[in-house]
């Protein structure tokens, strides 16, 4: 009997978790190190002046539980390294159902400091994140990621610099580019976010406003065949040679979460990537985050 009371009470508790769960909006990431690894990396979220330390597993994965309707700083950190902040609101209007709300996911990248670094710029969130009504979702702000953008590129280079001083034998990875690339991504990034908010526009003239819904049924923004519902945990590789560009769509799952990334290379020389944030939203990512996203 005593058994048998005890494993209604934790039922009831185990039941009670799940329901709190369903209130909250899932937020998972990853913490890329550069030249190093994501050991010893420290996130912590700031709340109505209350810190709280999520764990991040050795890969760099994790994930937490927002309430809505909050003002989150997301802090990412690690011993020798310099650490950055991002904003997240998770309020939305009123009349949006938020169970249809698809997770959002955060790729940060950390680069360790160097002699004579100016750290000060990342006392600043490196983003902002919030509610966009134009993709009824979750997205970045794009005015005020151009704007740290700039002071961003300036660091990185200052780090290769130096990086390329410290260990001459080796190698390195230099992803910078020349003004005339990167205008011709940030414009290809707009017009994939452009198709995607006109797709968004679109469907809500089929549905009502507050419902979140995969709005393409036969092929995805890229044009692609829609994704498949029974992918099984691991790594997932489709390639898809398209009318002047080739898609490599890369799927990992891990449980009950699945994330998408697309890379985009067109026959004239341009190669872009994305994270997929809902059926309706690519954001552009680098190659890097790409290359170690996708590394299984």
């Amino acid at each position: 009997m005593m058994k048998r009371c005890v494993l209604i009470l934790l039922i009831l508790v185990l039941g009670m978790g799940m329901l709190k769960s369903q209130d909250k909006y899932p937020v998972r990431g990853t913490v890329f190190v550069r030249d190093g690894k994501a050991s010893k990396v420290s996130l912590s979220i700031l709340l109505d002046q209350k810190t709280t330390r999520i764990p991040v597993d050795i890969d760099g994965n994790f994930t937490t539980y927002l309430d809505w309707d909050k003002n989150y700083q997301f802090y990412f950190s690690k011993p020798g390294y310099v650490g950055k902040k991002i904003n997240f609101s998770t309020t939305v209007p009123g009349d949006i159902e938020k169970k249809n709300i698809y997770p959002y996911e955060i790729l940060v990248e950390l680069f360790s400091t160097f002699p004579n670094a100016d750290t000060t710029f990342f006392k600043n969130p490196v983003a902002k994140i919030t509610y966009s009504n134009k993709i009824n979702d979750f997205e970045y702000d794009l005015d005020y990621l151009l704007i740290v953008k700039e002071k961003i590129n300036t660091f990185q280079k200052q780090y290769y610099a130096w990086r390329k001083q410290a260990v001459p034998q080796k190698k390195l990875t230099n992803n910078s580019i020349t003004k005339a690339q990167e205008a011709k991504a940030l414009h290809y990034q707009k017009n994939v976010e452009t198709k995607n908010s006109m797709a968004s526009t679109s469907a809500q003239s089929k549905v009502t406003h507050n419902l979140k819904v995969p709005v393409i049924d036969n092929k995805n923004q890229f044009g692609l065949p829609p994704l498949k519902k029974n992918y099984t945990d691991g790594k997932f590789i489709e390639v898809y040679p398209l009318k002047a560009k080739v898609i490599t769509r890369v799927i990992i799952k891990n449980g009950a979460f699945q994330k998408v990334f697309y890379k985009v290379k067109h026959n004239w020389g341009g190669l872009y990537y994305f994270v997929e944030e809902s059926p309706n939203y690519y954001r552009s990512i680098s190659k890097y985050n790409f290359e170690k996203a996708t590394k299984r």
